[in-house]
């Protein structure tokens, strides 16, 4: 017989003192079904829109809101259309897509420990969930970050492919292949 453990969630009982490593295992349990879900349920990619278009004659790039599963199980929520302005230069562009985090506001002093203490820390009360557009020149790996952010420098997941930009003389369009990877529809 194998057993192993995936998921530890709390037990909660009366007179049960819950700490800050009680709340966060809370949410990391659920954070965790969730993102075990969508992979294995939805899978990595587009779920819905996330289309990419050129506009203004080709000077400028436009994506649809839409809905996408990074390779972590995350979930990436672009709510209203983005549009941007196309750099000058170049002649071949990824775009893609990444879930980033990053503390908000409001904050708030953290109680200090010792109470003879002066030294109140400021905290952050929430971390917003959001994404970052990426225009990569290829075959280059440094990317130009666009679009609304709510980026964090130490996020290493890796981004999902939307499209692939070819200049045209002073033109982008958008390249047929390689396509998104979108999820099958039941």
């Amino acid at each position: 017989m194998i057993r192993q453990m995936v998921f530890s969630r709390n037990r909660y009982f009366q007179g049960h003192l819950l700490s800050v490593s009680d709340l966060e295992a809370e949410q990391n349990y659920l954070r965790d079904k969730q993102q075990f879900r969508n992979l294995h349920s939805l899978g990595v990619g587009v779920v819905a829109g996330l289309s990419v278009t050129t506009t203004n004659k080709g000077t400028s790039l436009s994506v649809t809101p839409g809905y996408a599963i990074d390779y972590l199980g995350r979930e990436i929520c672009v709510p209203s259309p983005l549009e941007c302005t196309l750099p000058r230069a170049g002649t071949q562009l990824r775009v893609s897509i990444s879930y980033v985090e990053s503390d908000a506001e409001p904050h708030t002093p953290a109680l200090a420990l010792d109470p003879l203490s002066t030294d109140n820390p400021m905290e952050y009360t929430r971390v917003a969930e959001g994404f970052e557009l990426a225009l990569t020149p290829m075959p280059s790996s440094r990317p130009t970050r666009i679009g609304r952010t709510l980026s964090s420098p130490d996020e290493l997941s890796p981004s999902l492919p939307l499209a692939t930009l070819q200049r045209k003389g002073t033109r982008w369009t958008v390249k047929p292949a390689p396509k998104p990877k979108r999820m099958k529809k039941r």
